[in-house]
């Protein structure tokens, strides 16, 4: 939360020293605010709304994901795709901001918060209008990206200097696939320089021995490899707002494997890649990467640095262990997912009473996924067996 605080007195400077063309934080009301102006372009009754407390709804209990990760406060402005939708209807709607003027203005900036979360055909598109039409932003999120949080930065300067009418909107467009989030949206034209670039990497230039770590995700309970990987802002200049990560195999950062638009260095869990010993960070490889620092008016990259991994693979059969097999969405309503890095053999399901109700067969199971629509409602334990090891997990079927 410090870093989240942090970061809004950063932006509350720049804010004070630009041209404010559009603020708005959502917080004078519960309803959208009357110059705003959702628009139901599928007309198929769907809606912006606001909310508050920070709680993500497509993930379980009390979380406050939206406050800690996406960087808002209060109340915020979303589209449900799951819950406030006709789902046998296709989705486009977009939240439209209210007109403002950038006559004689060459460059303008949009920031915001948000926390996008998509699957299946989900979409989100922030675009602007020039005058004449609405044209992308350059920034647009999709299923690929399943999910983004944090404050972005737009630069629209192309797409309307000198334009007097102008306008920004978030559309959605999908069918049953998640949700968006948005706070804190300003539109401004910045003072200042781009920041200086950032320094002391860590891993350090050219280590070697670099240990891949492994972590179990809370949020669909696969186990992901990453790398911790940090780095300093420079303590001299204008401020660094944001910071951009960049990773590839190629001493040149060509067809990079990782590109994180908000990534900071000081997070716990550096970027995960790979949920098998075959996929994502590999042992005994040289990795090359590089950081851009950001703020209002611009930025910088760093040098490309970089490093060589060790000889152990966290998911690697030798050093699996029980705890790293996981299962997912918990409660489950008919298909539940056994997440393994070595697979596993076999998977028997036992009632209250201690009674074998449902064994793994190959009707029953595909790429790791059980059917258990057969099982009436009620708690079941499921033993997996992997790797001549065993876990029994509790589950509850709805």
């Amino acid at each position: 939360m410090k870093k989240i605080i942090f970061l809004a007195i950063l932006v509350a400077s720049f804010i004070t020293n630009a041209q404010i063309l559009l603020s708005e934080d959502f917080e004078a009301s519960t309803s959208l605010p009357d110059s705003w102006i959702n628009n139901d372009i599928e007309v198929a009754g769907d809606t912006w709304r606001i909310g508050s407390g920070g709680d993500h709804p497509n993930y379980q209990g009390v979380d406050t994901n939206l406050y800690l990760y996406g960087g808002m406060a209060g109340n915020y402005a979303y589209f449900d795709s799951d819950s406030d939708s006709d789902n046998s209807l296709v989705e486009n709607v977009s939240l439209e901001s209210p007109v403002f003027d950038c006559t004689d203005m060459n460059q303008i900036i949009v920031t915001f918060n948000t926390w996008l979360l998509t699957d299946a055909d989900g979409m989100g598109y922030v675009e602007v209008y020039n005058g004449t039409e609405w044209v992308s932003s350059g920034l647009a999120f999709s299923s690929t990206n399943l999910r983004y949080s944090g404050e972005q930065f737009i630069d629209v300067s192309t797409q309307l200097a000198n334009v007097s009418n102008a306008k920004i909107r978030f559309r959605w467009t999908g069918d049953w696939s998640m949700s968006w989030f948005i706070d804190n949206v300003v539109v401004q034209q910045p003072t200042g320089s781009a920041p200086e670039a950032c320094t002391t990497p860590n891993p350090e230039d050219q280590a070697t021995d670099v240990e891949i770590k492994s972590f179990t995700s809370t949020i669909d309970g696969n186990t992901y490899k990453y790398v911790q990987i940090g780095f300093a802002t420079a303590s001299t200049g204008d401020a660094t707002i944001t910071t951009g990560l960049t990773l590839s195999l190629n001493p040149d950062l060509s067809d990079p494997f990782i590109v994180r638009s908000n990534y900071d260095g000081s997070v716990e869990n550096g970027p995960f890649f790979g949920k098998t010993a075959a996929e994502g960070w590999q042992a005994n490889t040289t990795y090359y990467w590089r950081v851009n620092a950001n703020n209002l008016v611009g930025s910088t990259d760093s040098p490309i640095w970089s490093f060589t991994t060790s000889a152990v693979d966290p998911l690697g059969t030798e050093n699996f262990t029980i705890e790293a097999l996981s299962v997912s969405p918990n409660p489950v309503k008919d298909v539940i997912t056994i997440n393994s890095p070595v697979g596993f053999d076999t998977i028997e399901v036992y009632n209250q009473l201690g009674q074998l109700v449902l064994e793994s067969n190959s009707n029953l199971i595909n790429n790791n996924k059980l059917d258990l629509s057969a099982l009436n409602p009620g708690m079941y334990l499921m033993q997996i067996n992997a790797d001549n090891k065993s876990k029994t997990v509790k589950i509850v079927k709805e």
